[in-house]
């Protein structure tokens, strides 16, 4: 039995059609200074229907954690 659903990396049009099948517990997409997209319609939706949103990699996946000190040690 199915007690509560989350989704990662959806729209909020998803979100809508998913939440209206059944009720979603969380919603995970990434968000930090670099990925500001969550802000133009999902984290919104998520308040309006009551669903946790779950920032993924809020320190830009370790670029902005200041591990980072030379950008030579990157791959192309």
């Amino acid at each position: 039995h199915v007690r509560t659903i989350g989704l990662s990396e959806v729209s909020a049009t998803t979100i809508r059609k998913a939440h209206a099948v059944h009720p979603l517990a969380a919603v995970q997409t990434e968000y930090s200074l670099w990925t500001r997209n969550p802000e133009i319609a999902v984290l919104q939706t998520c308040q309006e229907l009551g669903i946790a949103f779950v920032a993924f990699s809020p320190v830009a996946r370790g670029f902005l954690s200041g591990r980072l000190r030379d950008v030579q040690a990157l791959d192309a």
